[in-house]
């Protein structure tokens, strides 16, 4: 069983899984939390009809290959400074397992794609799934920019609509960029809400009003904070600014979004064009 406040990453072998482990053993350090590493077999995939269990032979070849992978990724965690690493096989499929080990988790970090992938532009079919059903928050794990040398002074940049999840959305990425001892910049795009009256500085003011709202009770006082209020599309801003950012903050639902639902737009653009990772946080609880 997952540990309350452990990190569970999920790990298949691939360069991006590795990238996830990587960036998970980082988190793990900072925040002085277990790591899990989790690697699927898939083994429901294998069955034939449904229902015949494939050979014994190729399930013994999974189970190895399974355990060279976790190994790996083990020594990679540790490399990276993981204050308690562990390590699982799980006979289901990868999302299904990963899912239910987000139950007990405090985050679950997947990579952008993995084995299988069609295209290395499209967010993996695992990091979709976590990104909608996992019970806890996910970082899907986008870009190699995050790892290069004096990213750490890149800020952590957090997306905020009207929705009352702003509220979640900001206390997470303050506590991010407080971890990280990075800048924070919060960001309200409103182009895709029509302006009132035609009249476009009445929606910029709504904006820097709902920003401050949102900010009012938090502790920031210790943070470099940059406020942004633009008449931009919040999906073409996150992913833009996203090139320059160590990590984007958003919701996994939006304006109107309903709990069990597929992710909001600005979700779905960030895991599959984002250059850095993307913390989304579990506002249906």
């Amino acid at each position: 069983m997952t540990a309350t406040g452990s990190i569970v990453c999920g790990a298949d072998g691939s360069a991006e899984s590795l990238d996830a482990v990587r960036w998970a053993a980082r988190t793990s350090r900072l925040r002085g939390a277990p790591l899990e590493i989790v690697h699927a077999l898939d083994l429901p995939a294998l069955l034939a009809g449904g229902v015949v269990p494939p050979p014994e032979e190729m399930v013994d070849a999974l189970r190895a290959r399974g355990r060279r992978a976790l190994r790996t990724a083990c020594e990679l965690a540790v490399a990276k400074g993981g204050p308690s690493v562990g390590s699982r096989l799980d006979s289901d499929r990868a999302a299904q397992a990963l899912i239910e080990a987000s139950r007990a988790a405090a985050l679950l970090v997947v990579g952008s794609a993995g084995h299988g992938r069609l295209t290395s532009l499209l967010a993996g079919s695992v990091a979709a799934a976590v990104g909608t059903h996992g019970h806890c928050d996910t970082v899907v794990v986008r870009g190699d920019r995050w790892d290069e040398p004096g990213a750490a002074h890149r800020p952590v940049v957090a997306g905020v609509d009207g929705s009352e999840a702003g509220d979640r959305v900001l206390a997470a990425a303050v506590a991010e960029a407080r971890l990280r001892g990075a800048p924070l910049v919060v960001l309200h795009a409103w182009a895709d809400t029509p302006p009132p009256r035609d009249d476009p500085r009445c929606v910029t003011e709504a904006g820097r009003r709902l920003l401050e709202e949102r900010l009012h009770g938090l502790d920031t006082g210790d943070l470099a904070l940059e406020q942004v209020v633009v008449a931009a599309h919040p999906r073409r801003e996150l992913v833009e600014r996203s090139g320059d950012a160590q990590l984007v903050v958003l919701g996994d639902r939006g304006r109107g979004g309903f709990p069990g639902l597929l992710l909001g737009s600005t979700g779905q653009a960030l895991l599959h064009q984002a250059a850095c990772p993307v913390l989304l946080v579990r506002t249906a609880r």
